[in-house]
């Protein structure tokens, strides 16, 4: 009943987050805020409509209120909510790209009108009735992904977005916290369900922490993107506000070394030190670099130019029960590869389909990585589409940082996208909260260069390109006065 009532109130809360703030922050705590304290185990179940839960739910609130409550500004106000004309995008590679998501969901339907048997075990066919549900699950995947293209483009939005990141994290962190302490308890005392297995988290003579979301996992790599957004305010502050963000991000690293999450911590270690020593354009163009290496990994692991041997090699020195869990990740990813490879265009859709059975219809897979769970359901048309969306922005962005003048906002958020991106070899970490996180770099590439104030020449001076006049332009007051005082001297 809790449940419930916590899914379907929260549109309440979505209404009112856009009738009282800007677009820029009612998206970021719509869909983060439902992300973090919305249950999973409540849905809505309709025929041949998707599940209607905590992840879409506040997104189909979100562009009802957006489409009739949001003020957008006018396209060239320099504002912090400034929005891009549409919801749908006006990108070239964008649009192709969602277009094959969405007509992959359908072709995936279509080409598994087959029932496999496996011994005894028996697993359906699609129907063409479910091309509709395949699809509109589709679509609301989407959803975050087109809200904060819209609304989280500008830099100033996206400022917004690292902000909402870091407070997310702070406050979130005191009930991980408690369930360091005290055992991840939390979902089950307010929600009445635990979301995974107990024994998964228990790690270290300890807890790992779960809060309200999916896994222990899911909630490292949270705190590492919070960590990482909080350092790039850290570099882009000065002052006081330095001060608190260097705390925060002092905080944010307590927090996610003590969430157990190993993988998060190695990540966040990588990109915080690209953070701490790297200017903002070599920041970009790394994340830009580390992309495309992601976008490809799945080539090269099926064509065995992945160092697995190396990577068990030094996972042996470090632990030999990680080395063990290591080489079962590779083995189950070599055989589910090869069933993927029977049916490469869409895959073998959803309902286990994609796993491997023995001849007796015993499940012998364990599907972790979320891109051998996208190739083995959706083909690699399905696995471009998505991990296209996902990545491409941060590439192009990385290879037009100059032309778009990018600032230490959007730099730290293809740091925080990155962060995820990474953690999807291993795990099938995929949010709305990523999808918020490409939309908003999408955005910014749809947006273009976005001019300073600061920089532009005052109206009775000319451009010149000294850091003297530079400066006096900057400073009105200032250069009055010595216009002033020019006049004066004879």
């Amino acid at each position: 009943m809790i449940s419930m009532i916590a899914v379907l109130s929260w549109p309440v809360v979505v209404f009112w987050l856009f009738a009282s703030r800007t677009p820029a922050t009612a998206v970021t705590a719509t869909i983060l805020g439902a992300y973090l304290l919305l249950p999973r185990n409540f849905s809505i179940e309709l025929p041949a409509v998707p599940s209607l839960n905590k992840d879409s739910i506040p997104a189909l609130a979100a562009v009802l209120a957006a489409a009739t409550m949001a003020r957008p500004m006018p396209h060239k106000a320099l504002a912090p909510d400034m929005v891009l004309p549409g919801l749908w995008p006006r990108s070239r590679v964008v649009r192709i790209l969602s277009i094959m998501m969405l007509a992959g969901a359908v072709a995936t339907v279509l080409t598994n009108g087959d029932a496999l048997r496996y011994g005894s075990t028996i697993l359906p066919a699609l129907r063409p009735y479910d091309a509709a549900s395949f699809l509109g699950t589709t679509l609301f995947t989407l959803l975050p992904f087109l809200l904060a293209r819209k609304y989280l483009a500008h830099p100033d939005a996206q400022r917004t977005l690292l902000v909402g990141l870091v407070v997310a994290g702070v406050l979130y962190s005191l009930p991980a916290l408690y369930e360091v302490r005290f055992s991840p308890q939390l979902s089950r005392n307010i929600y009445g369900y635990f979301p995974h297995d107990w024994k998964q988290h228990i790690r270290a003579g300890g807890f790992r922490p779960v809060v309200f979301l999916h896994h222990g996992l899911w909630l490292a790599i949270l705190f590492c993107g919070s960590f990482l957004a909080a350092m790039a305010l850290w570099r882009s502050s000065s002052g006081k506000d330095r001060i608190r963000w260097l705390a925060a991000s002092g905080w944010l690293f307590m927090t996610l070394v003590l969430a157990k999450g190993v993988g998060a911590l190695g990540i966040g270690l990588l990109l915080g030190a690209m953070i701490l020593f790297l200017p903002v354009r070599l920041q970009v163009i790394g994340a830009a670099v580390l992309a495309a290496t992601l976008l490809v990994f799945p080539m090269l692991r099926g064509a065995n130019l992945v160092p697995t041997d190396t990577a068990l090699s030094l996972a042996e020195g470090i632990n030999s029960d990680r080395a063990a869990s290591l080489r079962t990740r590779f083995d189950n990813e070599d055989i589910l590869l090869d069933k993927a490879n029977h049916r490469p265009a869409f895959g073998w859709g959803g309902w286990g389909r994609n796993r491997v059975f023995d001849a007796e219809g015993r499940d012998l897979s364990v599907t972790d990585g979320y891109w051998i769970i996208v190739i083995g359901t959706q083909g690699w048309i399905g696995y471009l589409a998505q991990f296209g969306l996902l990545l491409i922005p941060m590439i192009f962005l990385g290879l037009r940082w100059k032309q778009l003048a990018l600032t230490p906002a959007t730099a730290g958020l293809t740091m925080a996208l990155t962060a995820n991106m990474i953690d999807l070899i291993p795990n099938a970490t995929l949010t709305p909260v990523t999808w918020l996180l490409a939309g908003a770099l999408a955005g910014r590439l749809e947006l273009g260069r976005v001019a300073d104030p600061a920089d532009q020449p005052g109206p009775a001076e000319p451009v010149r390109r000294s850091a003297y006049t530079r400066q006096t332009r900057r400073h009105p007051a200032q250069a009055a006065a010595l216009r002033q005082e020019a006049a004066a001297c004879p």
